[in-house]
């Protein structure tokens, strides 16, 4: 049974849009509360594991809601990053890695999305076709060791590189440099994925120019 509710009022993208709320409010705390802003941006990232739950649970599914969860999720990552890089003390490469590794993860969102529209099916669907690495990541819906470290990586580099700017982070967190560097691999794994299916999007659209020039 359908829900009588208007698409944009269902409860999972209700659920969304207090992860983009979220998401802005730990950005603003980020500058001199880290802890509270740490709890936020995290709390937002926990919401995440509700919202496609929800979503089947009460038949309250949409093409919607797809996109908005994956805005919410780049929204978050963005204002992770921002906090980190717009530290005072943050590095020049830093700031340079942060500007970088976002407009990947908008890059890519983009390329995910026109593709899925391409192919009339959910981006995260139809992999056969993949290189192995990409194939490895998304097996079994990320729960496989490769797509769990990709998704630590993406959600958590930001904030292990941010709590480094605050004694109150990492000298209260055991082997906080463990989790630091073990972030950045699962990210770099993640960036490897990234620019194989921003390639592969453009490979399509590259094709199809051809095929339209050649039918001129």
């Amino acid at each position: 049974m359908t829900s009588s509710l208007p698409v944009y009022l269902y409860v999972p993208n209700l659920l969304c849009y207090a992860r983009i709320v979220l998401a802005f409010y730990g950005m603003h705390l980020s500058y001199d509360q880290p802890v509270r802003a740490v709890f936020i941006f995290v709390l937002s990232a926990i919401l995440d594991l509700f919202d496609g739950i929800l979503a089947r649970a009460l038949d309250q599914t949409s093409s919607f809601g797809v996109l908005l969860d994956v805005f919410a999720d780049n929204i978050l990552r963005t204002c992770g990053w921002f906090a980190a890089a717009c530290h005072p003390e943050a590095s020049s490469i830093l700031r340079m890695v942060a500007v970088t590794v976002v407009c990947l993860e908008w890059i890519t969102m983009v390329s995910t999305q026109l593709h899925a529209a391409h192919a009339q099916q959910h981006w995260k669907a139809e992999r056969s076709n993949d290189p192995w690495l990409v194939r490895a990541l998304y097996a079994n819906g990320f729960k496989n060791p490769i797509g769990a470290l990709a998704m630590y990586g993406l959600f958590g580099a930001n904030l292990w590189t941010y709590g480094t700017f605050f004694s109150e982070l990492y000298g209260t967190i055991p082997y906080y440099a463990v989790f630091q560097y073990l972030s950045y691999f699962g990210r770099a794994l993640g960036c490897c994925v990234e620019v194989s299916m921003i390639k592969g999007y453009l490979s399509l659209v590259v094709e199809q120019d051809s095929k339209a020039k050649s039918s001129d």
